[in-house]
């Protein structure tokens, strides 16, 4: 069970996470929203999806990026466990202003040593959560593309809803960081995935 100092600690974390993800997710909304408010009246006239010359481009980009989304963003094993072992002030360390927060700092040396390496994890994992995101979203763009190209709200719906379904099985950071934990030797037994 993790303490209540980790899940105080991890839980700003989790509510960015969140709300980071729905804004991806609504992104993808917004953009058949787009499409559809400029493109429903003239779908009757509209070319075939196949007929379009950027069709093939664009469905091979999107596999690629859904092909790709989970591996590009992986941080290396040797930079994971450099990020493990780093002393509980390099945790506490503010990256937008590089100033130590003490307060937080007495919190992670509260921490055993185990929740100390997962909160250094979820922390460098966050960012690739953020990419894994982007290169999902990509593939409704593609589709945003195709429909204005050829002026049909119908051209960006497959896109969108594949986009959509591969942001939501992003596993969040934290479950990301336990799954790394675990491919990296390290015993985090007792902590739960769920802290949300």
């Amino acid at each position: 069970m993790p303490s209540e100092t980790f899940r105080s600690l991890v839980k700003p974390l989790e509510r960015v996470r969140l709300i980071i993800w729905l804004a991806f997710l609504g992104a993808i909304l917004m953009y058949v929203g787009v499409a559809y408010s400029l493109f429903a009246q003239s779908a009757s006239g509209a070319e075939p999806l196949l007929l379009n010359p950027l069709t093939t481009p664009f469905v091979i980009l999107s596999l690629l990026a859904a092909a790709l989304a989970p591996y590009v963003p992986r941080l290396p094993d040797s930079r994971l466990r450099q990020l493990i072992n780093q002393p509980p002030e390099a945790i506490a360390r503010d990256p937008r202003t590089g100033i130590v927060d003490e307060d937080r700092l007495a919190r992670i040396r509260t921490l055993s040593s185990d929740e100390q390496r997962l909160l250094a994890l979820v922390r460098a994992l966050f960012v690739v959560f953020v990419v894994r995101l982007a290169f999902n979203e990509s593939i409704a763009l593609y589709g945003l593309v195709l429909a204005f190209t050829s002026k049909s709200f119908v051209e960006v719906l497959p896109f969108a809803i594949v986009s959509f379904v591969l942001n939501l099985m992003v596993p969040s950071p934290l479950d990301s960081a336990l799954k790394r934990a675990e491919s990296l030797g390290l015993h985090l037994a007792d902590i739960p995935t769920q802290p949300r």
